[in-house]
Formats: C-alpha cells, structure tokens, sequence
C-alpha cells in the first residue's frame, strides 16, 4: 500500500512548495505535470510571479499566514501594477497568480485591467478568492478579463467544518460564487487548508468538488505563520499520513488532487518502505524544482512594492527592493543570494532522501533557527 501510494502521487508531492500556485495551475492547464513543469523551468528567468494586491480582506480566517485584514500604508495602484506585470513579462514570467487579502475588493478599482494586462504579455493568470464578494455580475467580469483560472478557498465540506475557520456564512457565499462562476465559464479550483480540526474531511471535501465537478482540489497543510502561528492548528507527520491514506482511498471521483506542502509525510512514508521505493528516489525528473523555489523560479511581490522569494518570509532581511525604486530584472539578476546560495545543514547531507527536498522549507528553517542552513522543523528524520 505504501510504494503503491507514492508510485501514484510521488511526483506532485516532490514538485510542490506549500506556497507557490503553480502546481495547481499546471493541474489545470496542462495534460502533463511534470512534463510541462520540465519544460517551464531552466532557462534562468522566474517561471511563475505572486502578486499580493492587496493586505485588505473581509474575513479573518485562522489559517491566513499573512494575517490579511486592514490594507498596507501606500499599496501599489492598479497604474503601478500593470507597469510591473510588464516587467514580469520582459523577464519571462509565464504564470501569474493574483491574490491577497482578498483580490475581489479591487474588482472596480484596476483588479480586471491586471488580468487583461497579463494575458496580453502571454501569460497563464490564476486568482485565489475567499468567494464571499463574487456575485453573478462579477463572475461574467472575470470571465470577460480572460482570468484562466480562479481558486476558491475552503476549509472544509459543510457550514460547520468551513465556517470555524473561515467565519460564519463563508460556506454558503463560496459555493454560490463557485456556482456563479462556472455559469459563467470560468475555470473554477478548490483550495483546502488541512488543520487538527478538519484533517478528518478531506475524503467528504472531495467528494463535495466532484458533486461541484471541480477539476482540481488542492489540499494544502497548514504553515504556521502569520494568523495560523501558535493556535495550535498544526498537523503531525502521523495524521499528514493518514490524511495521505485517506485520500487515496478515493474511487469514482473525476477530481484531480494536488498536496502542497504533505513532503514531509510522503518522505516518512519512503522511510519505512525504502528499499521498494529506491527505484522511484533514483528516478526522479524534476528534482532541480526541489523544495524551494524562491528566488531560483519564482518571486513574490507584496501590495506596497516590496519584492520577495517568498511570502512566509516576508520580512525586511528578506526584501530585495522595491518595484517604485528597483528594476525587477536587475533585482532577478543580482537579488536573492540568501535563497540561491543556501548551504544546507551536514544532517541533511547525509541523508539519502536530500535529492527530494533540498534540506526543506527555509521559511520554516528560519522561524526555528533564525537561519537558513538548519534542517526542516517537520523532518522526523534529521530531528528525531
């Protein structure tokens, strides 16, 4: 059951950051995975660009790792952002993912004109929402700015599960803007993120996207930052490997799944079956995606102009520039030396599952041990 489990889901695990999009963009717009996520990566420039339009948002969700609420003194308008969609076009960027806070709020305020502005630099565009603020009329504007995609996020399959997490009445708003946007053809995916208090319902949130005919769920463990730090939300390496279990338990849904962030429950499971998966370990084509992308194929930009590798490490140490001052290719070229010259922890050397994961998340690295260079908190391996 175990390397039967990982020969079928391995490659997306080991392919996917908990923060960045584009497994779950790829999922939608490609026929293959990883051939497509072969063919995106190597030639040097940043594949895929998040854009937090906004800090603002109309929930307080207990997962939310950047805390989203009132807007940040002096965001970008929506002027500014289509000239830095420009730019990430001239760099080579392919994938574009919209989100905040929530994007919906700008609707009338530049949020379409963004969308239109990235596809007429070619670009595959994506936008996650909470759902609450998509009416009828909003979904035909999405579907008319050519967006290619849009994520609705829930935290679990009925009212109850969703709304501890999300705030009461988000269920019910999600799925009637879900309804409304695939009346009006738009490209709709799930997000779910996995916590102690709703790990139990994957397997009924999947079968809610089926009902739904979602194409894609993405279920994504909880990272404690931000709002989810310190309130006991976070799951083991055991129940991750149920959650894993469970999942694959699934028959007669027509859903693909997508697990950002799981690695490290995929990498216990190959420990206790080492010998009949270390064909799959030698194998493997897209280990140069490793665990982290930051700065080597993606990059972050907050709502004031702040240029990052990534979002759980939004933090002045971390910040490249800014786009109103800085030019991003000169940023791309000569920034994020701490993500690019990463020396992973001696431990991490030695083990023979490093091929996969680089020595982890550097975010959650650096909220352990102030660096870098030590191993993942969530490696039972190098931490037992």
């Amino acid at each position: 059951m175990t390397s039967e489990l990982i020969k079928d889901m391995g490659l997306i695990f080991l392919t996917e950051c908990p923060a960045t999009p584009l497994t779950h963009i790829l999922a939608l717009n490609t026929g293959d995975y990883t051939e497509s996520l072969v063919k995106s990566l190597g030639s040097g420039n940043p594949v895929d660009a998040t854009l937090y339009l906004t800090r603002a948002c109309n929930l307080r969700c207990a997962t939310c790792y950047v805390s989203a609420s009132k807007p940040l003194p002096n965001e970008l308008n929506a002027g500014e952002w289509i000239r830095v969609v420009d730019e990430l076009g001239k760099l080579g960027v392919r994938y574009l993912y919209l989100l905040g806070g929530e994007p919906l709020l700008l609707l009338n305020r530049g949020l379409l004109d963004i969308v239109k502005r990235g596809k007429e630099n070619g670009m595959i565009v994506s936008l996650s929402t909470n759902g609450t603020l998509v009416s009828e009329e909003a979904a035909v504007k999405l579907r008319d700015s050519g967006v290619d995609q849009v994520q609705v996020s829930l935290d679990g399959p009925n009212p109850v599960i969703n709304d501890a997490i999300r705030g009461h009445g988000s269920f019910s708003k999600a799925i009637n803007a879900i309804k409304y946007l695939k009346d009006a053809g738009v490209t709709v995916s799930l997000s779910y993120t996995v916590t102690i208090s709703n790990a139990d319902y994957v397997k009924d949130f999947v079968k809610l996207a089926s009902d739904l005919k979602i194409p894609v769920v993405t279920f994504i463990r909880v990272q404690e930052f931000g709002r989810a730090s310190g309130g006991g939300l976070g799951i083991s390496n055991e129940l991750a490997h149920e959650v894993l279990i469970k999942l694959s338990e699934l028959s007669d849904v027509n859903v693909k799944v997508v697990y950002s962030g799981f690695r490290f429950g995929l990498l216990n499971l190959m420990s206790k079956a080492y010998r009949e998966t270390e064909g799959l370990l030698n194998g493997l084509k897209v280990v140069n995606y490793g665990t982290c992308p930051a700065g080597r194929s993606r990059l972050v930009i907050d709502s004031n102009g702040d240029i990052y590798g990534c979002e759980l490490l939004m933090r002045p140490e971390f910040r490249e520039g800014n786009v109103r001052r800085d030019e991003l290719s000169k940023v791309w070229v000569s920034g994020f030396k701490a993500f690019r010259n990463r020396v992973p922890s001696p431990l991490c050397l030695t083990c023979p599952f490093f091929k996969i994961c680089r020595g982890g998340c550097p975010a959650r690295v650096y909220a352990k041990y102030g660096s870098l260079n030590g191993p993942d908190p969530q490696c039972t391996l190098m931490n037992s």
